[in-house]
């Protein structure tokens, strides 16, 4: 067994020992300090977040129980590291229970200037939102990692660490410290790049290094010396202080980890209690008994008595030699060299000979650790660069491999209406815009928004910001440029009776603190110049040292009222100087927010350091906030719940249960809010379809479905890999029910819901996309089969042979105009017509004079069963284009019927429609012919052709204007009375439609099977569906007039209403207020359109189906299709050259027909010099035809010779008679 496990093999025999009786954190002030212990410091929060406090771990281990001590420099005196070092060490030894304890003390950091955001509550308290958990922090990142590390340490050692880095350290094998002798201090190294190097410690190890064992390997080397800072120049001059690892020079930096093995600890703790005793709130306590003056408070006897800073590096660490200096220098030489130190100025000889002759015994070596890595958080950039880089896909955490520091993008944040680009962070945020006036929020590239609550607001996040803490609601758009940083923080009060204030943090991120530099990212002299501000507005007259630090430019205000209003006015004036410079100034609203903010108090960096209120801050982040967020969560679910079993027209977002399905890693993962989610959309479902409530079902599948398309989505941006193993799962339920509209079995949703929930979890832990894109598709199923029990009409038991036959061998045939949508299309769609109510205006028109769909059906005795033909024909010969057939000789042959690209799937929908056939299945070998038989009386076969002179996929109401004329024509071949009967005949056409699974709503057949011009409706909350009709007559000049004025073309391209139809039907299950705001126009536009046809305004009724393409656009949502790029080109350049008022994709876009209203005075003709003008419009594609007012609608009638096809039959009454 190698030395390595062996010594792994034995720290894990002897399982997680806590080496330290005291832990003891440092903040920048006393409040702060107070204020962790109610925060991250609380025992049930340390529980939570750190094994080592975990119930657990603490009830396995025989360890002591800890002290937790959370303190800063005595008085809040600032007292250098080292002061602070012996002052924590003295509070740890006056609370520790047990004689000279071990003690860990993690020092938080002082003002933090490089990194405001972390001022108030030290950096030791960054929040690090981990992929693999709950979030952390340095300090129980320390906590663990060196407990961990230094499981053998002696007793009575005391560690000194600091929190503005994040240190990775193995801890496999923990440091063996059996052989080191008690008079030992450790600095703890890791390798890093020479310029890294360049900014830190470095110790020099004499001699080759040789990193070629295991990198866990912790290995404690004498130091030959330890520079400060060195240039690369010096380190590469020094033999062995640079080596090879990894293929990188580089060096052993110190990670500001110092240990101090029990006998130096003695000697600390020697100096605390004798010659630097003035460094404790005992012996500092005693100096202002002994020093006689009168002080207005202890904080301002200590500012006089604590009068030198003591620093751990430079006056007690610099008076320990390493084995070098004792090699090379005798101990005066290192005196001297000591006492003249530029670093040891502030104290006096005698004072440092003490500390010396103290320290000077000791020797200074170093634990290396090559498998360790070493993260400093110095500066807001180098924070945000951690948080975006720790979180991205691309680097898949801050370091490969490094499991431990791999973040997450989100965590337990509620966004809703936000819109979040890419590589940020988000963590304890709560931000609904939802409600709010001003549009969605956005979050941009590269930032980090933590701990802010915004309600009813709109935000919009540049670039490269933090965004820390902002809170309330606000009527304006909060805009903050890119590469900004803004906190908002809660400021002490004196009472109770003053009102809460807040100082809003806001600078740029390249800000230099400490410099007269910049100011939100110019100049402040180009600042000065540029706004009217002045150097008095800004720092206090006199003040020589005009920093960023002392700069008075971060406002104070309230949260005014129940709603927690924020007012943004004087910040708006930062985001239009950012933007458009001094010409910004010409706006009299940046002239108001100017001089709002030149009015309202403000303070500087230093002053909010002293006045912010930490521990209000610590209660708002670890115990209110979170709280809120989990409420809002558990809020919106119900809220969800509530408007779909209420039928509430309501927007409705499932963005709460997909935010943290990500983390940094290509995967996913369940989440709390998915599966609450999930609990919604079941009781919703199962309730509904319980209670006979099918609409509720319908929006609830809908929305489940777009849940899962979303996920998949999410899931394809982010690559995500398939899985090593083939993922056999599938869903693949057996409920060939759920295919027959007309039964609904309880039990069947029940297990289809069930199935789909494990069919979910199983692709979240196979990281399967393809598995829920297939849970989408069953879900849209079932959300159409529910919708078809609102839609399809009960029909009483047909009779054939009600009325006399037609001779066997004659077609009985009927025909229909086409029809163009003028407005209100979609209203008239399944759900949204018996939901919200529709109404569209239709015309019903021939194309080159002719009506260019029939149907025609016929008995025959030359063949048995049915023989179904779908052909296409020439509008202006006759001749056949094209033509497909199926003979149905047995049931089974019907059973592809829901397939709408099925060899003539509408005819047999037909058949199914009319009941001729009532249940079919793909295993029933029933003859055809016997169930002729038995309707018609005696053993004869049927012929059904259906047939379109216009090109596939036109827009114009095709196939419901044919399924119209088949249910005619097949309904009086075989003496079907009810067909005769024109609402029978539509409301048979929707259930049609349904059985044939492309959904669809009924202006179409209402369009073509009703002549001239109507008004269609259908009430909502009327279920099933019904349409009422009204035909309007227009006068004789009027449809000469829109004769000469209606053109249409045929764009090339055909489309399937269906790929647009479910875009559509998500769109209005979620009821986006846009989607809502739509619907409403477009019915509301119908009306108008009868009203501009009766007055004969056809420059309003231009504008009006302008007005209609866009909500049919608005409809289909972004990337969705519908307009092709050449017919927009088409379009605005007819309008724009003054050829037509009017312009529209016929149906539901994306191809078909065009249908163009002339303006007055224009041409066909006019219409084509002008495209071909244009060399950027290819008019090769675009067939023009003749198009007009037809005022006959669906017509049957018989042949009256035994011919196959007439062209005659495809014209109208009058023409075909005469």
């Amino acid at each position: 067994m190698s030395e390595t496990e062996s010594k792994k093999r034995k720290h894990e025999d002897e399982g997680k020992k806590c080496p330290f009786h005291s832990f003891v954190v440092t903040s920048p002030d006393s409040i702060a300090a107070a204020a962790a212990l109610q925060g991250p410091l609380k025992q049930e929060n340390l529980e939570k977040h750190v094994s080592l406090f975990s119930k657990e771990q603490t009830h396995e281990s025989k360890a002591p129980e800890i002290n937790i001590i959370s303190t800063s420099d005595p008085f809040d005196t600032r007292m250098g590291s080292g002061g602070g070092t012996l002052a924590a060490i003295d509070a740890a030894d006056s609370q520790n229970k047990c004689d000279k304890g071990s003690i860990l003390i993690i020092h938080a950091g002082g003002q933090s200037s490089r990194c405001p955001t972390q001022m108030t509550l030290g950096k030791a308290w960054t929040d690090l939102p981990l992929a693999t958990g709950e979030c952390t922090n340095p300090t129980y990142i320390l906590m663990e990692s060196l407990s961990n590390m230094m499981s053998n340490l002696p007793n009575g050692s005391i560690v000194v660490a600091a929190s503005d880095v994040i240190l990775d350290l193995p801890i496999e094998c923990p440091i063996d410290f059996e052989q080191v002798p008690h008079n030992k201090v450790l600095g703890l190294a890791i390798p890093a790049k020479l310029m890294t190097a360049t900014n830190h410690g470095v110790f020099h190890i004499n001699g080759s290094q040789s990193l070629s064992d295991d990198a866990n390997m912790i290995h404690i080397k004498s130091a030959d010396a330890f520079y400060q800072k060195p240039t690369i120049d010096h380190m590469r001059k020094m033999e062995g202080c640079t080596f090879l690892h990894e293929n990188e020079e580089v060096a052993w930096i110190d990670t500001g980890v110092v240990i101090f093995l029990p006998d130096a600890a003695d000697a600390l703790r020697d100096l605390v209690k004798n010659e630097l005793s003035i460094y404790s709130e005992s012996g500092l306590r005693k100096r202002m008994e002994n020093d006689g003056e009168i002080y207005n408070s202890e904080k301002e006897a200590a500012s006089v008595l604590i009068t030198k800073k003591l620093e751990l590096y430079s006056h007690l660490l610099l008076a320990i030699p390493t084995v070098g200096a004792k090699a090379t220098t005798l101990e005066e030489a290192r005196l001297k060299a000591y006492l003249q130190d530029e670093a040891n100025a502030d104290f006096s000889s005698e004072e440092l000979t003490l500390i010396f002759q103290k320290l000077s015994s000791f020797e200074l070596d170093v634990c290396t650790v090559p498998g360790g890595s070493f993260i400093h958080l110095g500066t807001s950039k180098e924070m945000l660069d951690f948080m975006v880089n720790g979180s991205s896909i691309e680097t898949q955490g801050v370091k490969r491999g490094n499991v431990a520091f791999r973040l997450s993008d989100h965590k337990h944040s509620f966004l809703n209406g936000v819109k979040v680009g890419e590589r940020n962070v988000t963590m304890y945020s709560m931000i609904d815009s939802t409600s709010s006036p001003l549009g969605d929020s956005s979050i941009g590239t590269n930032s980090l928004v933590e701990y802010c609550h915004l309600e009813k607001s709109t935000i919009k996040v540049g670039a490269n910001c933090i965004v820390s803490a902002l809170r309330g609601s606000c009527k304006k758009i909060i805009d903050l440029n890119s590469n900004m940083i803004i906190q908002m923080l809660p400021l002490r009060k004196e009472s109770e009776k003053v009102p809460d204030q807040y100082v809003v943090l806001y600078l740029g991120m390249t800000d230099e603190i400490k410099k007269h530099g910049k100011c939100y990212g110019k100049p402040f002299d180009e600042l000065f110049q540029e706004t009217g501000i002045e150097s008095i507005d800004v720092w206090d007259s006199g003040c020589k040292k005009q920093y960023m630090w002392n700069a008075k430019i971060h406002p104070v205000i309230a949260l005014e009222g129940p709603d927690y209003e924020l007012d943004w006015e004087p910040f708006l004036w930062i985001h239009q100087y950012k933007v458009a410079g001094k010409d910004g100034f010409s706006d009299p609203v940046v002239k108001n927010s100017v001089k709002k903010w030149k009015a309202i108090q403000r303070l500087s960096l230093s002053q909010i350091q002293g006045n912010a209120d930490a521990s209000l801050e610590f209660i708002y982040r670890w115990n209110t906030l979170p709280k809120q967020v989990k409420s809002k969560v558990q809020y919106t679910a119900q809220n969800i719940k509530d408007i779909l079993l209420s039928r509430r027209h309501e927007e409705v977002s499932f963005d709460f249960a997909t935010q943290r399905l990500f983390g940094n890693v290509r995967q996913i993962k369940r989440t709390e809010e998915l599966e609450l989610g999930i609990e919604v959309f079941r009781d919703v479902i199962l309730s509904s379809i319980r209670d006979s409530n099918f609409d509720v079902g319908s929006r609830a599948f809908m929305l489940w479905s777009s849940l899962c398309l979303n996920i998949a989505k999410m899931m394809a941006d982010r690559d995500t890999p398939k899985p090593e193993h083939v993922c056999k799962y599938s869903v693949s339920p057996n409920f060939h029910r759920l295919d027959v509209a007309e039964i609904v079995n309880f039990q069947d949703y029940v297990a289809l819901v069930d199935e789909i929930a494990s069919a979910i979890i199983i692709a979240f832990n196979e990281f399967h996309r393809e598995l829920v894109e297939d849970c989408a598709k069953y879900l849209e199923q079932a959300a159409s089969n529910l919708t078809s029990k609102c839609v399809v009409s009960s029909i009483p038991p047909i009779e054939t042979g009600k009325c006399s036959l037609p001779q066997a061998e004659v077609w009985v045939i009927s025909n229909a105009p086409a029809r163009i949508d003028l407005s209100g299309g979609w209203s008239d769609t399944p759900p949204i017509s018996y939901e919200f109510g529709g109404a569209v205006v239709c015309l019903a028109v021939q194309i080159n004079r002719r009506k260019p769909l029939s149907a025609r059906c016929r008995r025959t005795r030359t063949f048995k069963g049915i023989k179904l033909t779908v052909e296409s024909r020439d509008i202006n010969t006759g001749d056949l284009i094209s033509s497909s057939s199926v003979h149905v000789k047995k049931v089974q042959d019907l059973s592809d019927f829901r397939n709408p690209r099925a060899k003539c799937a509408l005819l047999k929908c037909a058949i199914l429609a009319l009941k001729l056939v009532s249940v079919v299945s793909s295993t029933d070998t029933t003859d055809m012919d016997s169930i002729l038989s038995s309707l018609l009386g005696e053993s004869i076969g049927l012929e059904i052709i259906s047939t379109s002179m216009l090109p596939q996929g036109s827009g114009l109401g095709t196939s419901s204007i044919l399924a119209g004329c088949v249910l005619s024509c097949l309904g009086q071949c075989v003496g079907i009375d009810e067909v005769k009967d024109l609402p029978f005949v539509i409301k048979t056409v929707l259930n049609l439609e349904q059985l044939l699974s492309t959904g669809g709503g009924w202006q179409d057949q209402v369009g073509g099977l009703y002549g001239g011009l109507k008004l269609c409706t259908a009430d909502k909350n009327v279920i099933p569906v019904h349409v009422h009709v009204e035909e309007h007559d227009i006068p004789a000049e009027n449809i000469s007039e829109i004769n000469k004025r209606l053109v249409v073309a045929y764009s090339g391209k055909p489309r399937l209403a269906k790929n647009i139809l479910q875009k559509v039907l998500r769109q209005w299950a979620e009821r986006s207020p846009t989607t809502m705001r739509t619907v409403k126009d477009l019915v509301a536009g119908a009306h108008k359109c009868i009203d501009a046809i009766q007055r004969n305004d056809f420059k309003n009724l231009g504008q009006l189906i302008n007005e209609y393409w866009a909500q049919k656009k608005s409809m289909a949502g972004e990337n969705s299709g519908v307009e092709p790029i050449e017919v927009n080109k088409i379009f605005s350049k007819l309008i724009h050259e003054g050829v037509c008022d009017g312009a529209t994709l016929a149906g539901a876009g994306g191809g078909g027909f065009l249908a163009l209203l002339l303006s007055e005075g224009k041409s066909l003709r006019d219409a084509k010099t002008v495209l071909a003008r244009d060399v950027d419009i290819d008019e090769s594609t675009v067939k023009w035809y003749f198009c007009e007012i037809c005022s006959e609608g669906l017509d049957t009638f018989e042949s009256s010779g035994s011919e196959e096809f007439s062209l005659q039959w495809h014209c109208n009454k009058t023409m075909r008679m005469g």
